[in-house]
Protein backbone atom coordinates (compact mmCIF):
# COMPACT_ATOMS: atom_id res chain seq x y z
CA UNK A 1 0.00 0.00 0.00
CA UNK A 2 2.86 2.42 0.70
CA UNK A 3 4.02 2.02 -2.90
CA UNK A 4 0.56 2.91 -4.17
CA UNK A 5 0.46 6.06 -2.05
CA UNK A 6 3.91 7.03 -3.24
CA UNK A 7 2.77 6.81 -6.83
CA UNK A 8 -0.32 8.86 -6.05
CA UNK A 9 1.73 11.56 -4.37
CA UNK A 10 3.37 12.31 -7.70
CA UNK A 11 0.11 12.18 -9.64
CA UNK A 12 -0.37 15.93 -9.99
CA UNK A 13 -3.35 17.42 -11.76
CA UNK A 14 -5.79 14.60 -11.02
CA UNK A 15 -9.49 15.18 -11.56
CA UNK A 16 -9.46 18.84 -12.54
CA UNK A 17 -13.05 18.98 -13.63
CA UNK A 18 -14.88 21.25 -16.06
CA UNK A 19 -15.27 20.36 -18.67
CA UNK A 20 -12.86 17.48 -18.46
CA UNK A 21 -10.60 15.95 -15.87
CA UNK A 22 -6.87 16.44 -16.08
CA UNK A 23 -5.60 12.90 -15.45
CA UNK A 24 -5.80 9.60 -17.24
CA UNK A 25 -6.48 7.82 -13.95
CA UNK A 26 -10.16 8.58 -13.58
CA UNK A 27 -12.47 11.49 -14.20
CA UNK A 28 -14.59 12.14 -17.23
CA UNK A 29 -15.37 14.34 -20.18
CA UNK A 30 -18.70 15.59 -18.85
CA UNK A 31 -18.84 18.44 -16.29
CA UNK A 32 -20.98 16.83 -13.62
CA UNK A 33 -23.84 19.04 -12.46
CA UNK A 34 -23.93 21.26 -15.54
CA UNK A 35 -27.54 20.38 -16.28
CA UNK A 36 -30.35 20.63 -13.75
CA UNK A 37 -33.54 22.61 -14.13
CA UNK A 38 -34.96 22.44 -17.69
CA UNK A 39 -32.46 19.72 -18.69
CA UNK A 40 -35.03 17.03 -19.43
CA UNK A 41 -37.12 18.65 -22.16
CA UNK A 42 -36.25 20.22 -25.50
CA UNK A 43 -37.38 23.83 -25.91
CA UNK A 44 -39.65 24.87 -28.81
CA UNK A 45 -38.34 25.18 -32.35
CA UNK A 46 -35.51 27.70 -32.64
CA UNK A 47 -31.83 28.47 -32.03
CA UNK A 48 -30.66 28.93 -28.44
CA UNK A 49 -27.47 30.10 -26.78
CA UNK A 50 -26.68 28.58 -23.39
CA UNK A 51 -23.88 30.13 -21.37
CA UNK A 52 -22.43 28.43 -18.31
CA UNK A 53 -20.12 30.01 -15.74
CA UNK A 54 -18.66 27.52 -13.26
CA UNK A 55 -16.30 27.65 -10.30
CA UNK A 56 -15.07 24.52 -8.55
CA UNK A 57 -12.76 24.29 -5.55
CA UNK A 58 -11.52 21.30 -3.55
CA UNK A 59 -8.79 20.91 -0.93
CA UNK A 60 -8.99 17.16 -0.37
CA UNK A 61 -8.58 14.05 -2.49
CA UNK A 62 -10.30 10.98 -1.05
CA UNK A 63 -9.27 7.35 -0.98
CA UNK A 64 -11.47 4.42 -2.01
CA UNK A 65 -13.40 4.61 1.27
CA UNK A 66 -14.15 8.30 1.05
CA UNK A 67 -11.49 9.39 3.54
CA UNK A 68 -9.53 12.59 2.94
CA UNK A 69 -5.76 12.83 2.62
CA UNK A 70 -4.97 10.36 -0.13
CA UNK A 71 -2.93 13.00 -1.97
CA UNK A 72 -0.87 15.37 0.21
CA UNK A 73 -1.10 19.15 -0.07
CA UNK A 74 -3.94 18.85 -2.58
CA UNK A 75 -5.82 21.89 -3.83
CA UNK A 76 -7.54 22.64 -7.10
CA UNK A 77 -9.52 25.60 -8.41
CA UNK A 78 -11.26 25.48 -11.77
CA UNK A 79 -13.01 28.33 -13.55
CA UNK A 80 -14.89 27.81 -16.78
CA UNK A 81 -17.03 29.61 -19.33
CA UNK A 82 -18.88 27.18 -21.55
CA UNK A 83 -20.62 28.21 -24.75
CA UNK A 84 -23.38 25.98 -26.08
CA UNK A 85 -25.59 26.28 -29.15
CA UNK A 86 -28.81 24.26 -29.40
CA UNK A 87 -30.83 24.11 -32.60
CA UNK A 88 -34.33 22.61 -32.45
CA UNK A 89 -35.72 21.99 -35.92
CA UNK A 90 -39.28 21.64 -37.17
CA UNK A 91 -38.49 18.09 -38.33
CA UNK A 92 -40.04 15.02 -36.73
CA UNK A 93 -38.40 11.60 -36.38
CA UNK A 94 -40.46 8.81 -34.79
CA UNK A 95 -42.78 11.48 -33.46
CA UNK A 96 -39.91 13.35 -31.74
CA UNK A 97 -38.49 16.80 -32.37
CA UNK A 98 -35.07 16.68 -34.05
CA UNK A 99 -32.27 18.83 -32.60
CA UNK A 100 -28.48 19.26 -32.49
CA UNK A 101 -26.05 20.94 -30.09
CA UNK A 102 -22.41 22.03 -29.78
CA UNK A 103 -20.28 22.82 -26.68
CA UNK A 104 -17.12 24.97 -26.74
CA UNK A 105 -15.57 25.47 -23.26
CA UNK A 106 -12.85 27.86 -22.09
CA UNK A 107 -11.16 26.72 -18.87
CA UNK A 108 -8.65 27.90 -16.27
CA UNK A 109 -7.10 25.29 -13.96
CA UNK A 110 -5.00 26.13 -10.90
CA UNK A 111 -3.61 23.00 -9.20
CA UNK A 112 -1.27 22.08 -6.36
CA UNK A 113 -0.28 18.59 -5.24
CA UNK A 114 2.65 17.59 -3.01
CA UNK A 115 4.44 20.87 -3.66
CA UNK A 116 3.99 20.80 -7.45
CA UNK A 117 1.89 23.57 -8.98
CA UNK A 118 0.40 24.39 -12.34
CA UNK A 119 -1.88 26.97 -13.91
CA UNK A 120 -3.22 26.85 -17.47
CA UNK A 121 -5.97 28.56 -19.47
CA UNK A 122 -7.36 27.70 -22.88
CA UNK A 123 -10.04 26.14 -25.03
CA UNK A 124 -10.86 22.59 -24.01
CA UNK A 125 -12.35 19.71 -25.98
CA UNK A 126 -15.47 20.30 -28.08
CA UNK A 127 -18.63 18.22 -27.71
CA UNK A 128 -21.06 17.73 -30.58
CA UNK A 129 -24.37 15.86 -30.83
CA UNK A 130 -25.50 15.36 -34.45
CA UNK A 131 -28.91 14.01 -33.44
CA UNK A 132 -31.07 14.69 -30.40
CA UNK A 133 -34.66 13.43 -30.27
CA UNK A 134 -37.20 14.93 -27.89
CA UNK A 135 -40.72 13.68 -27.16
CA UNK A 136 -43.39 15.69 -25.33
CA UNK A 137 -46.41 13.93 -23.83
CA UNK A 138 -49.70 15.48 -22.66
CA UNK A 139 -49.34 14.05 -19.13
CA UNK A 140 -46.36 16.34 -18.46
CA UNK A 141 -43.66 13.78 -19.25
CA UNK A 142 -40.78 14.69 -21.60
CA UNK A 143 -38.09 12.34 -22.96
CA UNK A 144 -34.84 13.22 -24.72
CA UNK A 145 -32.23 10.92 -26.18
CA UNK A 146 -29.05 11.49 -28.16
CA UNK A 147 -25.37 10.74 -28.57
CA UNK A 148 -22.69 13.26 -27.55
CA UNK A 149 -19.26 13.00 -29.19
CA UNK A 150 -16.21 14.47 -27.46
CA UNK A 151 -13.69 15.77 -30.01
CA UNK A 152 -10.19 16.11 -28.44
CA UNK A 153 -9.11 19.45 -29.87
CA UNK A 154 -8.19 21.19 -26.61
CA UNK A 155 -4.71 22.32 -25.60
CA UNK A 156 -2.83 19.38 -24.07
CA UNK A 157 0.63 18.70 -22.63
CA UNK A 158 1.31 15.17 -21.33
CA UNK A 159 3.83 16.57 -18.85
CA UNK A 160 1.58 19.26 -17.38
CA UNK A 161 -0.09 18.99 -13.98
CA UNK A 162 -2.95 21.26 -15.07
CA UNK A 163 -4.33 19.79 -18.29
CA UNK A 164 -7.99 20.39 -19.07
CA UNK A 165 -8.18 18.35 -22.29
CA UNK A 166 -8.77 14.60 -22.12
CA UNK A 167 -6.89 14.14 -25.41
CA UNK A 168 -8.96 11.13 -26.45
CA UNK A 169 -12.24 10.51 -28.20
CA UNK A 170 -15.35 9.72 -26.21
CA UNK A 171 -18.95 8.88 -27.08
CA UNK A 172 -21.74 9.42 -24.60
CA UNK A 173 -25.29 8.04 -25.00
CA UNK A 174 -27.76 10.36 -23.26
CA UNK A 175 -31.24 9.81 -21.85
CA UNK A 176 -33.03 12.72 -20.18
CA UNK A 177 -36.44 12.64 -18.49
CA UNK A 178 -38.61 15.44 -17.18
CA UNK A 179 -41.96 15.82 -15.44
CA UNK A 180 -43.53 19.28 -15.56
CA UNK A 181 -46.93 19.59 -13.93
CA UNK A 182 -48.44 22.75 -12.48
CA UNK A 183 -45.78 24.28 -10.20
CA UNK A 184 -43.57 21.16 -9.93
CA UNK A 185 -40.62 20.43 -12.21
CA UNK A 186 -38.39 17.33 -12.03
CA UNK A 187 -35.44 16.78 -14.39
CA UNK A 188 -33.02 13.85 -14.65
CA UNK A 189 -30.28 13.60 -17.28
CA UNK A 190 -28.45 10.24 -17.45
CA UNK A 191 -25.26 9.63 -19.45
CA UNK A 192 -22.79 6.82 -20.03
CA UNK A 193 -19.25 7.68 -21.16
CA UNK A 194 -17.46 5.21 -23.44
CA UNK A 195 -13.83 6.30 -23.47
CA UNK A 196 -11.26 5.56 -26.16
CA UNK A 197 -7.52 5.07 -25.72
CA UNK A 198 -5.14 7.99 -25.28
CA UNK A 199 -2.01 7.25 -27.32
CA UNK A 200 -0.15 10.27 -25.94
CA UNK A 201 -0.99 9.66 -22.31
CA UNK A 202 -0.26 11.89 -19.38
CA UNK A 203 3.05 11.19 -17.63
CA UNK A 204 2.47 10.77 -13.89
CA UNK A 205 2.95 8.41 -10.94
CA UNK A 206 0.51 5.89 -12.39
CA UNK A 207 2.03 6.01 -15.84
CA UNK A 208 5.67 7.19 -15.63
CA UNK A 209 6.45 6.12 -19.20
CA UNK A 210 3.38 7.72 -20.80
CA UNK A 211 2.16 4.34 -22.12
CA UNK A 212 -1.16 4.16 -23.97
CA UNK A 213 -3.98 4.62 -21.46
CA UNK A 214 -7.72 3.96 -21.51
CA UNK A 215 -9.83 5.52 -18.79
CA UNK A 216 -12.68 3.29 -17.64
CA UNK A 217 -16.27 3.89 -18.68
CA UNK A 218 -18.47 6.08 -16.51
CA UNK A 219 -22.14 6.48 -15.57
CA UNK A 220 -23.38 9.81 -14.28
CA UNK A 221 -26.61 11.71 -13.87
CA UNK A 222 -27.66 15.28 -13.13
CA UNK A 223 -30.91 15.92 -11.28
CA UNK A 224 -33.11 18.82 -10.20
CA UNK A 225 -36.46 19.21 -8.46
CA UNK A 226 -37.95 22.69 -8.27
CA UNK A 227 -41.22 24.34 -7.28
CA UNK A 228 -42.66 27.64 -8.54
CA UNK A 229 -42.96 30.12 -5.69
CA UNK A 230 -43.89 32.82 -8.22
CA UNK A 231 -44.86 32.55 -11.90
CA UNK A 232 -41.28 33.37 -12.96
CA UNK A 233 -39.34 31.98 -9.97
CA UNK A 234 -38.52 28.31 -9.23
CA UNK A 235 -36.66 27.14 -6.10
CA UNK A 236 -35.40 23.65 -5.31
CA UNK A 237 -32.45 21.29 -5.18
CA UNK A 238 -30.02 20.10 -7.86
CA UNK A 239 -26.93 17.92 -7.99
CA UNK A 240 -25.27 14.90 -9.53
CA UNK A 241 -24.18 11.31 -9.04
CA UNK A 242 -21.09 9.84 -10.73
CA UNK A 243 -19.75 6.28 -10.73
CA UNK A 244 -16.98 4.79 -12.85
CA UNK A 245 -18.14 1.34 -13.93
CA UNK A 246 -14.96 -0.20 -15.40
CA UNK A 247 -11.34 0.09 -14.34
CA UNK A 248 -8.56 2.03 -16.05
CA UNK A 249 -6.22 0.14 -18.40
CA UNK A 250 -2.61 1.06 -19.23
CA UNK A 251 -0.17 -0.65 -21.63
CA UNK A 252 2.48 -1.04 -18.93
CA UNK A 253 2.50 -4.07 -16.63
CA UNK A 254 3.90 -2.34 -13.54
CA UNK A 255 1.55 0.62 -13.87
CA UNK A 256 -1.42 -1.68 -14.42
CA UNK A 257 -0.54 -3.63 -11.28
CA UNK A 258 -0.75 -0.40 -9.24
CA UNK A 259 -4.16 0.41 -10.70
CA UNK A 260 -5.43 -3.15 -10.21
CA UNK A 261 -4.37 -3.05 -6.55
CA UNK A 262 -6.83 -0.16 -6.15
CA UNK A 263 -9.69 -1.95 -7.85
CA UNK A 264 -9.19 -0.12 -11.13
CA UNK A 265 -9.16 3.32 -9.49
CA UNK A 266 -12.92 3.61 -10.05
CA UNK A 267 -14.28 6.91 -8.74
CA UNK A 268 -17.63 7.80 -7.24
CA UNK A 269 -19.21 11.11 -6.19
CA UNK A 270 -22.56 12.37 -4.94
CA UNK A 271 -23.41 16.08 -4.74
CA UNK A 272 -26.41 18.31 -4.14
CA UNK A 273 -27.47 21.76 -3.09
CA UNK A 274 -29.92 24.63 -3.60
CA UNK A 275 -30.88 25.93 -7.02
CA UNK A 276 -32.97 28.86 -8.24
CA UNK A 277 -34.36 29.71 -11.67
CA UNK A 278 -35.66 33.14 -12.65
CA UNK A 279 -37.44 33.96 -15.89
CA UNK A 280 -36.66 37.37 -17.38
CA UNK A 281 -38.93 37.53 -20.38
CA UNK A 282 -37.69 34.84 -22.77
CA UNK A 283 -34.38 34.47 -20.93
CA UNK A 284 -33.92 31.92 -18.14
CA UNK A 285 -31.25 32.39 -15.46
CA UNK A 286 -30.30 29.46 -13.20
CA UNK A 287 -27.98 29.61 -10.19
CA UNK A 288 -26.83 26.49 -8.31
CA UNK A 289 -24.47 25.55 -5.48
CA UNK A 290 -23.51 21.85 -5.34
CA UNK A 291 -21.67 20.39 -2.36
CA UNK A 292 -19.94 17.03 -2.81
CA UNK A 293 -21.09 15.00 0.19
CA UNK A 294 -19.13 11.87 -0.69
CA UNK A 295 -16.28 11.05 -3.07
CA UNK A 296 -14.11 8.00 -3.67
CA UNK A 297 -10.81 8.26 -5.56
CA UNK A 298 -11.75 11.83 -6.47
CA UNK A 299 -11.58 15.34 -5.04
CA UNK A 300 -14.35 16.45 -2.72
CA UNK A 301 -15.34 20.09 -2.81
CA UNK A 302 -17.94 22.64 -3.89
CA UNK A 303 -19.18 23.75 -7.29
CA UNK A 304 -21.03 26.92 -8.26
CA UNK A 305 -22.95 27.46 -11.50
CA UNK A 306 -24.63 30.36 -13.25
CA UNK A 307 -26.44 29.35 -16.42
CA UNK A 308 -28.31 31.47 -18.97
CA UNK A 309 -30.68 30.16 -21.65
CA UNK A 310 -31.23 32.75 -24.40
CA UNK A 311 -33.31 32.34 -27.58
CA UNK A 312 -31.39 33.89 -30.48
CA UNK A 313 -33.25 32.90 -33.64
CA UNK A 314 -35.44 30.50 -35.55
Amino acid sequence: MRGIYGALASLAGLMLTMPAQASEAGGGVYPNGAEGSLAGALPPKGLYYLGYLQYYEADRFNDGKGNAGMLPDFKVKVKAAVNRLVWVSDKKILGADYAMHLFVPVVNVDARIAGATGNRTGVSDVTFAPMILGWHFPNGVHVNTGLDINIPVGSYDPGSIANFSRHYWNVEPVLALAYYKKNLQIDVKMMYDINFKNKNAQINGFNPTGADYRTGNEFHLDYAATYAVKPNVQLGVAGYFYKQTTGDRVDNAAAQATIDAMGGFKGETFAGGPTARVGLGKVQLIGTWQHEFHSEYRPQGDKFWIKAIIPIGK
